[in-house]
């Protein structure tokens, strides 16, 4: 029996539009975005007889959709399966309605409107799909430590060395970091290299509470630790994002856009296949920039 499932996810970054269809690596989906405070949902149509898609894979193709779309508009994301509905058979996205539902998960991270899903990134192997999972995690989890840790895993997604690494784009390439210089007092090195930090101070320390000998351990109850956790994870979750861009070389996009010509369901194309068929952008009249015009929202109040 055909089966509506409802995929529950968490965005803070909030949407120009209610709802948006789309069709991600086959399968197609409806977006849509609830009052708070109920999460927002990705709604798709499972074990029917045209498509066939199962639960598994539609949950794991939402999974990485929405982990390109939190990195693309840096908003903090966080899924989960919430059940649905059976359906009768020949029943269509254009028919469905949300209509079950969950709380939000995420923290709150202020109140950014106008953001759009018509531009994300080409995800084309494994392990940059697995560094965007980490990202989407750290992003939102509302545990500096958790965040840290989930940081640090995508520094050695490829099995290269985090420490050497670390050390080595500190030194040579520190102009593309993003890092408060001022923050960095906060942190006590103990005069060691920055790679050796993180990996003995911070990931060792978060994981192993009792430490044999002189090694650092965490109280976790003090201004100075608190600082220290806040500091470390802003620091490291620079790291990760250069390594995603330069690492694992996340540059290619995917934009959402319509075929001029038959089927007019919305769909996800990378550049190729835009110069091979005739395309016009989904969903046209949403235009962040004339949204943050039209309600007077500066590119200040974004960041």
């Amino acid at each position: 029996m055909p089966y509506l499932m409802h995929i529950g996810f968490d965005n803070t970054r909030r949407l120009a539009r209610s709802v948006y269809y789309f069709e991600y690596n086959g399968i197609r989906y409806k977006l849509i975005q609830n009052r708070r405070p109920s999460a927002d949902v990705l709604l798709v149509i499972c074990n029917d007889n045209e498509f066939k898609i199962t639960e598994e894979r539609a949950f794991t193709t939402a999974g990485e959709f929405l982990s390109a779309l939190s990195w693309q508009n840096n908003s903090r994301v966080k899924l989960t399966p919430i059940g649905g509905p059976g359906i009768p058979e020949g029943y269509t996205l254009r028919q469905a309605t949300c209509n079950t539902f969950t709380f939000q998960k995420v923290p709150f991270a202020g109140h950014v409107v106008g953001c759009s899903i018509h531009t994300i990134p080409k995800v084309e192997n494994q392990n940059q799909r697995m560094a965007l999972i980490l990202n989407r995690e750290a992003l939102s989890s509302n545990n500096d430590y958790l965040s840290f840790l989930f940081y640090w895993q995508i520094l050695s997604i490829t099995g290269n060395n985090p420490i050497g690494w670390v050390n080595k784009v500190f030194r040579k390439h520190r102009s593309k970091l993003y890092i408060n210089e001022d923050e960095l007092k906060y942190i006590d090195f103990k005069g060691k290299t920055i790679g050796d930090y993180f990996n003995d101070d911070r990931r060792h320390a978060i994981a192993h509470i009792k430490r044999i000998g002189n090694k650092t351990t965490l109280d976790f109850d003090t201004l100075e630790e608190n600082r220290e956790a806040a500091v470390s994870t802003r620091v490291v979750a620079e790291f990760a994002k250069y390594y995603i861009n330069y690492e694992l070389k996340l540059d290619k996009k995917l934009y959402l856009v319509k075929r001029c010509n038959g089927d007019q369901f919305p769909f996800y194309a990378d550049e190729s296949c835009l110069a091979k068929y005739r395309c016009k952008i989904a969903y046209p009249n949403v235009n962040p920039l004339k949204f943050m015009k039209k309600h007077k929202i500066s590119q200040k109040d974004l960041n």
